[in-house]
């Protein structure tokens, strides 16, 4: 009997063994994984600081993408613009007249303050006074505003021009 003990020892014994083999084995191969993985994610993060590969790249611009991208969006809004809305103003002697009603320079000052960006203002000069047609140029210039001039001649020949071509 001593002899069959002695056999199932060294059974067991080689069975621990290869078991702790098998274990380390797969420690190994858990770790060679993940170093792997480690080593790709570094290797990743390294590339995009460096700007190579996933897109992040310099191409053929001076600059870099982010600038290129801020760009082209520039670009893309300004061919893209909204379109001018005008608004008439007459200025005839030293009044201002807006949709037929005289108004005072300060109520139309106040009022082009709440007006979106778009909005073009268009003077038309009916035989006015220098100071009037420059006090409303100042406040429009003052308001960040953007005007046009014409004259009640251009005015009419303008809307003469129009009534021959529809005719």
């Amino acid at each position: 009997m001593s002899i069959q003990k002695d056999v199932e020892k060294m059974y067991r014994s080689d069975l621990e063994k290869q078991k702790q083999k098998q274990k380390k084995k797969n420690r190994k191969r858990l770790f060679g994984l993940l170093m792997i993985i480690i080593i790709l994610v570094v290797l990743l993060l390294i590339m995009q600081y460096l700007g190579l590969g996933l897109g992040g790249g310099k191409g053929e611009s001076s600059g870099n993408a982010s600038e290129t991208n801020s760009k082209a969006t520039e670009i893309t809004t300004t061919t893209a613009e909204i379109p001018k809305e005008f608004y008439d103003i007459k200025v005839s002697g030293s009044t201002y007249i807006v949709n037929e009603k005289v108004v005072e320079l300060s109520d139309f000052i106040s009022e082009f303050s709440f007006w979106k960006d778009n909005v073009i203002v268009r003077i038309t000069d009916d035989n006015a006074t220098k100071n009037a047609m420059d006090d409303l140029k100042k406040a429009l210039e003052d308001g960040g505003r953007e005007y046009t001039e014409t004259t009640v001649s251009e005015e009419s020949a303008l809307t003469d021009s129009t009534t021959e071509s529809m005719q």
